[in-house]
């Protein structure tokens, strides 16, 4: 039998009482199988086996005594107690099943409400709940002192020794393998790899059209083959071009270290925790609430009423505002959490009605009761009077309709700290009376991002004691601990390592980049081997192969995880060029309604009821993404750029580190690399910022040049998909992306099980193939380059176009799937005009089919539009073509009946306006 103690967790008394009866009736079990196993090894001595059996009865009547060891247990190395035959987590264990599955963290449940059965078998054995709990806290602690200190010797001897990355013997070997099986010529440096003989639009303020385009700004077959798949017609082998960062011969400079912390997050008992005070917002508003998953859970009432029951939730999930900020500190700032405020599955913020609630019924009484009128009368009567003064400044003052103005202002009011603590017990006490219970037990909490250059010791940058000592002192000076909840305390610590030019005079500034196979390594060293099946995500950098960061969330049950290292990741610092708070460029994704044709995309916004000017919002987005990847890489060709890693560990931890840290001497706790570590790759800045700014305006020159081409202003549905597919591509062009995720992108043909017939066949760009086998993400044979367009075998099958685009029609109107199925019809009669262009019959044919699908698509919008004065009985029978569309039968049709209207205050007065409000045209 195995007994594992998982760490120490807040249960409710009935569960704590349940889970303590199984173990003491494990131990009862243990204790006769101990009496009967020493019977027969000493039958042969009657007294001695008398007493002991005595003994034994005497023990199981009285219950099990206060100090008895579990002496029959081997105890293995990661906590778990050896015994005979099965493994009981005492977590999980209940009166009916024994388990061992690791339960998802953010899915794991805690009843609110037990059985009286339960509560009445607990209290027939009051001694058991108090003897287990001895017995499983001193063992938890030992865990726990040897799972602190293993993770405090991983911490440290990964940032002080660097990082276990592969061995330069292996990369040796590596090498020679790849050059054997390439040969070698075809290893290419990132200059290289990307034809720089194309038009140039990442540069430009404006999308090309028709009428800027120009000879210049075509490409030739050949051209385009190289541009995207990496090889041409031209080539004897005609293979894609492979590249090799092995290639790159940059200076060997020594890098220097420095450490920091970036950020604090953690949960404390009172707003007194401020020192100097705080500054409590009037008006929270909802763009600054936690959007980002921080790894930490939080109880959540469960959304369905009839089982009353907190949900282990991500914190954003959880309902929340920002609260205030710590006078003195702005950088840290408090949010305060409601588990038992009901809300939605996606929870966004705190309606106008909860905010009444708690700032007229439960904030500001507290609030007077503590603080005299002087200050009172500086702060506002009631949370609609603060809304409507932070709305007042612009929105008051106003003299155009303008889209570029704030709505609100962000205004706060000092709270002083004498009365801070008894403020909050006014708040608590008040959130337990009638009508004010979904307030109860709030959490609040303290969060610092983005300190990375406030926490760093100039002093001595390399020097991770005196780092963490800084930051340790500035944060005593800011916050009064008593009141930090050291067990829910995390830091984010971070190292960075960066090229040093060793002549200043005349720099030449680097790059570094993170060797894949390195943190692979690494990654299996942190784990002894183990890497966990999941959490654990690794990224791509710019399409390439052999450079990219890595993400690690430990396993709630790991050895990391008990000793307190909770996240990591590791990531090139080349990042910070393009990331704009966690805003990257081409992400919008509205983005891919661009590849739409312009009449198709007004009828559809004015179908989804999205406004008509909002046609160029998108146009901006994309402009605007142009425009920052431009500026931000031009301008960073002469800027040295590094790599991070960063683990976000508890307070204990933290605590132990310093510590042992302590205890060196001063040589040994600082961080020194005599010339680029083997698991960086150092490139010239100016080259990988060149090949980057290169690899966006490839596809940027491809959208505009198909988009350029349309005749007429008319979009084929293949110039659509052609469009699309490179608007996904733009997403992943820059930065660190997980390919793998965009399926589309990734795959190179996958089928899909059908519940009958033949399974359906798609297709993607086959970067999962290209990408292993070259080093970056070129397109598979997929597209016919002369015509532009997807190959005829396949072009139904691509994950371009209709199948993913229309879904975001489907979010404001699920009418979009007509509108998108006639669309491709209306195209594919287009492409027979041109085909057929000779051909009379023909084409007055195909001219009275698309005159028909033109009026199939005008009743659609009709019936839509009056859809719910429609009998429920036709509802859903409504855009089927047996109702005819007359007056008779719209009529029968209508719940009551139609209606004519005419006169001058009608909106609509022409059959062009009919058209401007049915289509957007």
């Amino acid at each position: 039998m195995k007994v594992r103690f998982v760490g120490i967790k807040k249960q409710d008394s009935a569960t704590r009482r349940r889970r303590a009866l199984q173990a003491d009736r494990t131990r009862k079990h243990r204790k006769r199988q101990k009496a009967r196993e020493e019977t027969a090894a000493i039958n042969h001595q009657s007294g001695p086996l008398s007493d002991t059996v005595d003994s034994v009865v005497e023990n199981e009547a009285k219950g099990p005594e206060r100090d008895s060891p579990l002496e029959n247990e081997d105890i293995e190395e990661d906590g778990t107690f050896a015994c005979e035959d099965f493994t009981i987590s005492i977590q999980e264990v209940d009166d009916s099943t024994i388990s061992t599955t690791e339960v998802d963290p953010y899915y794991e449940e805690e009843i609110v409400e037990t059985s009286p059965a339960e509560e009445e078998e607990s209290r027939r054995q009051p001694q058991s709940p108090q003897n287990h709990a001895g017995e499983s806290a001193d063992l938890a602690t030992n865990d726990a002192n040897t799972d602190v200190e293993y993770a405090t010797q991983k911490f440290i001897q990964q940032f002080l020794a660097g990082i276990h990355g592969c061995s330069a013997q292996s990369h040796r070997e590596s090498l020679t393998a790849h050059i054997e099986a390439e040969g070698s010529d075809n290893h290419h440096r990132l200059d290289k790899l990307v034809p720089h003989d194309i038009p140039h639009t990442l540069d430009k303020e404006y999308i090309l059209a028709t009428e800027t385009g120009d000879q210049t700004t075509e490409l030739s077959p050949d051209q385009w083959q190289a541009l995207f798949t990496g090889s041409t017609t031209q080539g004897s082998d005609n293979k894609p071009k492979q590249a090799c960062l092995h290639v790159e011969q940059a200076p060997q400079t020594r890098p220097s270290i420095s450490f920091d912390v970036d950020s604090i997050l953690g949960f404390v008992d009172s707003p007194a925790v401020a020192t100097h005070g705080i500054r409590f917002y009037s008006a929270p508003q909802y763009g600054q609430n936690i959007s980002t998953d921080v790894h930490l859970t939080l109880g959540r009432a469960d959304p369905d009423s009839e089982r009353p029951r907190l949900i282990p939730s991500r914190l954003r999930d959880v309902p929340h505002f920002i609260f205030a900020r710590a006078e003195g500190a702005d950088f840290i700032t408090f949010h305060l959490f409601f588990p038992h405020l009901p809300c939605s599955h996606d929870f966004n913020r705190l309606t106008d009605e909860q905010f009444s609630r708690w700032f007229d019924d439960i904030f500001y009484p507290a609030v007077r009761q503590v603080y005299d009128i002087d200050r009172l009368q500086h702060l506002p009567a009631s949370y609609r009077h603060a809304l409507a003064t932070c709305r007042a400044p612009q929105r008051e003052n106003r003299l155009l309709e303008t889209s570029n103005y704030r709505a609100q202002l962000q205004m706060s009011y000092f709270l002083s700290p004498q009365g801070l603590q008894q403020l909050w017990n006014h708040i608590l006490a008040a959130v337990c009376q009638p009508g004010l219970q979904d307030f109860r037990d709030p959490e609040l909490l303290i969060q610092a991002k983005g300190t990375k250059l406030l926490f760093k010791y100039p002093d001595a940058p390399s020097n991770l004691l005196a780092a963490m000592n800084s930051f340790e002192d500035k944060l005593h000076g800011t916050l009064d601990f008593s009141h930090i909840r050291s067990d829910r305390l995390y830091i984010d610590v971070g190292k960075e390592t960066c090229p040093t030019p060793e002549d200043v005079s005349s720099p030449a500034p680097q790059t570094y980049l993170w060797r894949r196979c390195c943190i692979r390594h690494h990654l299996s060293q942190l784990y002894d081997g183990n890497i966990p099946k999941s959490g654990q995500n690794f990224y791509h950098e710019s399409m390439l192969r052999d450079t990219g960061a890595m993400t690690t969330l430990t396993p709630v049950r790991s050895r990391l995880r008990r000793g307190g290292i909770l996240y990591g990741q590791m990531y090139s610092l080349a990042k910070e060029i393009v990331d704009a708070a966690r805003t990257y460029p081409f992400q919008n994704p509205d983005l891919r309604l661009l590849a739409l044709d312009p009449q198709l995309r007004n009828g559809m916004q004015s179908i989804g009821g999205k406004p008509a000017s909002d046609k160029n919002v998108t146009d901006r987005a994309y402009l605007a993404s142009k425009r920052r990847c431009h500026y931000g890489l031009t301008d960073s060709k002469q800027r040295s750029f590094g790599v991070r890693e960063e683990y976000r560990i508890s307070w204990t931890l933290f605590q132990s580190v310093l510590a042992v840290l302590r205890s060196l001497t001063p040589e040994a706790r600082s961080a020194q690399l005599s010339g680029p570590p083997s698991y960086l790759w150092a490139v010239r800045t100016p080259i990988f910022v060149d090949y980057v700014w290169h690899n966006i305006n490839k596809f940027t020159t491809g959208f505009e040049l198909i988009r350029a081409q349309r005749s007429g202003g008319l979009t084929t549905w293949e110039q659509t998909k052609m469009m699309d597919m490179f608007l996904r591509c733009l997403r992943v062009a820059v930065g660190g992306h997980d390919y793998s995720r965009e399926g589309a992108l990734w795959w190179s043909r996958r089928e899909l099980q059908q519940p009958a017939g033949s399974p359906r066949i798609y297709y993607g760009l086959g970067f999962n193939q290209t990408l292993e086998q070259y080093g970056y993400c070129w397109i598979e044979p997929r597209i016919d380059w002369n015509l532009l367009r997807f190959l005829p075998d396949i072009t139904g099958s691509v994950l371009f176009g209709n199948g993913t685009l229309h879904q975001r029609f489907m979010k404001y109107s699920s009418h979009a799937r007509y509108f998108f199925s006639l669309s491709r019809c209306a195209d594919l009669g287009l492409e027979w005009l041109r085909q057929y262009a000779g051909e009379n019959v023909i084409t007055d044919q195909i001219l009275s089919w698309l005159c028909h699908i033109c009026l199939q698509q005008m009743r659609a919008d009709v019936l839509h539009s009056i859809q719910s004065d429609v009998r429920p009985q036709v509802r859903t029978t409504i855009l089927d073509d047996h109702v005819q569309f007359c007056r008779k039968a719209l009529s029968a049709t209508l719940a009551n009946g139609m209606t004519a209207v005419w006169g001058n205050r009608v909106s609509v007065k022409s059959p062009q306006e009919v058209a401007q409000a049915l289509f957007g045209i």
